[in-house]
């Protein structure tokens, strides 16, 4: 169940504040679990929900609520029109710095998020997404909760005015509430290197480093601070946001211009290659994107273009294949099923477990794919290895369930195949389990 402060404050933002969202997705689910979500959940009666599908639109309608000074949290997919939207993001923080962002993501790593937050993003959707989480994702972004967010929000408004010596106190109230507050001791900072006081400033920042050992900005601060002053400290500090967050290409070019200033070819080289290999893989992982939408699009009226686009992801992907490759390599072997290829179905299932040893769905679909073959021994081996490795897979699951059973009494081990029958059956009393089972138990009398 959702927490009401949350609900009640995205609510307020529809009806007190005349909030609206703006969403840059191609995503339909997404689209009306959202749209869910502001009407009927939240219930608002405000039209506050603005859906585009590329850049320019969205641009235009941000523009034009901005203009008319109505606050707009923008919804964005990490992919737009197979393209990233980070470029998107940049554009639009520069133009309106206090505009609040969010990332639409299917699976990604530590490395990506941190590299969101990085550009600037406030927070991170993970599809797909419950209503509740969705609600919580909107409140954190449009009102982060308690006292020090706006003891925070005032400090810095104090700082853009001049008027230090009240932004100090600010953050004194801050630190007198949390102690050790990364925020408030970098806003700390910020203040005394805006007078020119760098040695107060510098223990500050490192204060906040100290504190968060893990959180960028404190690490960005301190690269800022030595950069022009402290050639070594300022390359160490980068080299520090690189291991955090190793996906900013710009970053590693940097890196690498300073080991240049030092003479330092080799190191920079290194640094360089990285920054060219990273932007390789992103560019390679968009055109992935593009391929695997394609293959989404045909894969019920042509699995012979799905197979055709599926290849192309993997191979694109090389050698960086991951875990996180494993279902478009259940979505090829059924492709190629479908086509009655259940050989090169088998190769696929192989190649994919040399990744990935331990998953029992590889095992499943590889079965199956035997069984096409008229393999029936070889297909039931494959069962029994996906079922050593996880004994409940088939459970809640009526049509494995069913092709389970089904190849246990081709080969006549009847008592093997009742397990699977009875789940069947549990799971719809009126479906083909429950008369599999009466059958199997005259079989059995």
């Amino acid at each position: 169940m959702a927490d009401k402060r949350y609900d009640a404050v995205v609510f307020d933002y529809f009806e007190k504040e005349n909030g609206n969202i703006v969403l840059l997705s191609e995503d339909p689910l997404f689209f009306k679990t959202l749209r869910s979500t502001v009407v009927k959940t939240i219930g608002t009666k405000r039209d506050c929900l603005y859906h585009v599908q590329n850049t320019g639109p969205a641009a235009k309608a941000i523009k034009a609520l901005m203009e008319r000074k109505m606050p707009v949290v923008v919804c964005v997919e990490r992919m737009v029109q197979g393209k990233p939207s980070t470029d998107f993001i940049l554009a639009l923080k520069n133009m309106y710095p206090d505009i609040r962002i969010i990332v639409l993501i299917g699976e990604t790593r530590r490395e990506n998020i941190a590299y969101f937050y990085e550009i600037g993003v406030n927070n991170v959707i993970s599809k797909p997404a419950s209503v509740n989480n969705i609600i919580e994702k909107l409140a954190f972004t449009i009102k982060p909760q308690g006292k020090l967010s706006e003891l925070m929000h005032t400090g810095k408004l104090l700082l853009d005015q001049g008027k230090h010596k009240e932004a100090l106190g600010i953050c004194a109230k801050i630190l007198k509430l949390k102690p050790g507050s990364p925020a408030a001791l970098m806003l700390t900072g910020d203040i005394y290197l805006d007078v020119n006081k760098r040695d107060k400033a510098q223990e500050a920042y490192m204060a906040a480093h100290e504190s968060s050992r893990l959180y960028l900005e404190p690490i960005k601060k301190l690269a800022n601070f030595y950069k022009g002053h402290d050639q070594e400290q300022y390359l160490s500090y980068l080299k520090k946001l690189d291991r955090l967050s190793p996906l900013n290409t710009e970053r590693k070019c940097e890196i690498g211009a300073v080991h240049v200033e030092r003479d330092e070819l080799e190191r920079a080289e290194k640094y360089f290659d990285q920054a060219i290999d990273t932007a390789t893989k992103e560019a390679m992982s968009l055109v992935a994107g593009v391929a695997d939408r394609v293959a989404s699009s045909v894969s019920k009226v042509s699995p012979r273009m799905s197979e055709k686009y599926l290849v192309k992801v993997l191979d694109l992907k090389g050698d960086n294949l991951s875990k996180d490759d494993i279902g478009t390599f259940n979505r090829l072997g059924i492709a190629l099923r479908s086509q009655g290829k259940w050989r090169e179905a088998i190769e696929n299932y192989e190649r994919a477990l040399t990744i990935s040893p331990n998953d029992e769905g590889l095992y499943y679909n590889m079965g199956l794919a035997y069984h096409d073959g008229g393999q029936r021994r070889e297909g039931i081996d494959a069962m029994e290895k996906a079922l050593n490795i996880n004994p409940d897979f088939f459970k809640e699951k009526e049509g494995v369930s069913l092709n389970i059973g089904n190849m246990y009494v081709e080969l006549r081990r009847y008592n093997d195949a009742r397990p699977f029958f009875e789940e069947a059956a549990r799971i719809n009393p009126k479906g083909r389990g429950t008369k599999k089972l009466q059958a199997l138990k005259k079989v059995l009398s």
